[in-house]
């Protein structure tokens, strides 16, 4: 799996977004967990030979089984559908267990009030926006975390601003 981030600024719709990142991560395991099917996954799995687990039930975590980890899993027409405290725990559990790669896919205008999330809901979640997209009175923002871009390096943490440089990776405290 390529781990470079996706090239996809110039993507205009929310399906060339996800084509982008695709393409761009070339996913040899890949899990969707939508109600109905994701065309452009389906294009994409056509050209590609992946491993694909589908999981289209209404409460996709009875059905995730424990042993299975993918390089990518793709979320979509699912959120708008579950309540708050179980969507936090399929975002979790994927991210945590499931995969280093999550893309989502979400609808503001198909979910009821109640159940509706927000920006800081995906980013309290360690997800970053990739873009939000318009068509007539529809909204989709696509969402992701990827886990190897997640933790940046820092410039600090280096022997340089330490106390005493020399014991720099000679003792565990």
């Amino acid at each position: 799996m390529n781990s470079a981030a996706p090239q996809v600024a110039s993507a205009t719709t929310p399906q060339e977004l996800l084509a982008a990142i695709l393409d761009s991560h070339h996913p040899e395991s890949l899990l969707t967990i939508s109600q109905n099917p994701v065309p452009v996954v389906e294009e994409w799995l056509k050209a590609h030979p992946t491993e694909h687990h589908a999981i289209t039930a209404a409460d996709p975590l009875e059905r995730l089984s424990a042993d299975v980890r993918v390089d990518l899993a793709v979320v979509a027409e699912q959120l708008e559908f579950m309540n708050h405290h179980a969507g936090e725990e399929l975002l979790g559990r994927l991210r945590n267990l499931h995969t280093g790669m999550l893309v989502v896919l979400y609808q503001p205008g198909l979910a009821p009030e109640k159940l509706r999330w927000h920006m800081n809901d995906f980013i309290a979640m360690g997800m970053r926006r990739e873009g939000t997209f318009l068509d007539g009175s529809r909204e989709m923002t696509v969402y992701s975390y990827d886990l190897d871009q997640y933790n940046f390096k820092r410039t600090w943490n280096n022997p340089r601003f330490w106390a005493n440089p020399e014991n720099w990776g000679k003792y565990w405290w």
